[in-house]
């Protein structure tokens, strides 16, 4: 029993340390994920704002193919 009273507050500490970590790998997979996220909206809005670019063009186009027939 006495022995109980040095490994108790060892692995109390052991504990802690590891759910520390858990927690903390948990941000960093969140925070990892928001960048992700970001990055893909903001390559989605450019390309949306691409894609718009080229619909004008593809109807300038037509027009001018209209206009010379």
């Amino acid at each position: 029993m006495k022995d109980l009273g040095y490994v108790l507050p060892f692995l109390i500490s052991l504990v802690t340390l590891y759910l520390n970590y858990v927690k903390d790998s948990k941000k960093s997979d969140r925070t990892n994920l928001d960048d992700e996220n970001d990055r893909l909206n903001d390559r989605v809005k450019r390309l949306t704002v691409r894609v718009d670019q080229l619909e004008s063009e593809n109807e300038r186009l037509r027009k001018e193919l209209h206009n010379d027939n």
